[in-house]
């Protein structure tokens, strides 16, 4: 029985003994405040953390912003520029043809200066695409003096160079029906030699040679290949001298009496802009045709 106590009190100081150095410890690490400050600093740490965390995406919206704005703006900027660029461009443009048609104009008056006749300056507006482009609309009418059957002259890389006579007169327009429309004649002759003569018609189109016909057949060996063909200026509506076309082929037919001539345009009718109405003597004094 004395056995029993002995052992159940050995147990109970053993387990006492844990305790109080447990005890020892937690007041030996209290009085010395070795734990003080450790809440703290992980607090401040995880506090810190989440600052930069918030820091960093703050930053990174507000560029996004920023950037947005800036692109916008730039996108705002290059519609400006763009825009500027292509009204120059149009500026640019219109003053280069504003330069091309004054150095034409220039370069018709200079040529014109020498003539002796009266000339009324009128633009091509229109040309009639139902007729094969047999009729030519300039911009002057009656009211600029323009009458019935006027001859119509242009000049084109320094030739002076016939065009056609006018048909139709309005208002503010007339009509002109070029030389090489085939119902088209004109007394003509060699600029030079035999100054031989004879009747020059067109083929109803500008891409077909003019042809001088009736032109005597002892004339073949002086005419040539290039020669110049003018006006004759014997009928009351052309003058005389103006040019009409260049020899091109000579068209030989032993059962005819005479000889058919091919003649090149000295004028290109698809590059003429301008050209001058011829005022006769009477018209320019006053009279009438």
């Amino acid at each position: 029985m004395s056995d029993q106590p002995s052992r159940a009190e050995g147990r109970g100081r053993r387990a006492v003994a844990p305790i109080l150095l447990a005890a020892s410890l937690l007041c030996l690490t209290v009085s010395t405040r070795s734990l003080e400050g450790v809440p703290e600093s992980v607090g401040l740490t995880v506090l810190g953390f989440f600052q930069r965390g918030f820091s960093a995406v703050g930053g990174f919206v507000s560029d996004t912003v920023a950037s947005i704005a800036e692109l916008r703006r730039l996108r705002e900027n290059y519609r400006e520029l763009t825009a500027k660029l292509e009204r120059y461009t149009n500026m640019e443009r219109g003053l280069a043809d504003l330069r091309e048609e004054n150095k034409r104009l220039k370069e018709q008056l200079g040529f014109s200066r020498d003539i002796a006749y009266q000339r009324i300056a009128a633009r091509i507006v229109a040309k009639d695409p139902e007729n094969l482009y047999s009729t030519i609309t300039i911009d002057k009418g009656v009211g600029d003096g323009i009458r019935k059957n006027m001859p119509v002259i242009a000049y084109q890389d320094g030739m002076e160079g016939l065009v056609g006579r006018v048909v139709e007169v309005g208002r503010g327009t007339s009509k002109i029906v070029p030389l090489y429309d085939s119902k088209s004649f004109v007394a003509a002759r060699l600029s030079s030699g035999s100054r031989t003569e004879g009747l020059v018609g067109g083929q109803g189109s500008p891409d077909e040679p003019l042809v001088m016909s009736f032109v005597k057949k002892r004339s073949k060996d002086e005419a040539q290949y290039g020669d110049l063909v003018v006006t004759t200026g014997f009928e009351s509506i052309y003058p005389s001298d103006v040019a009409v076309g260049r020899i091109k082929k000579i068209k030989l037919l032993e059962y005819q009496t005479s000889i058919d001539i091919e003649l090149d345009p000295v004028l290109d009718f698809s590059r003429i802009e301008y050209v001058f109405v011829v005022r006769p003597e009477s018209a320019a004094t006053g009279g009438q045709q």
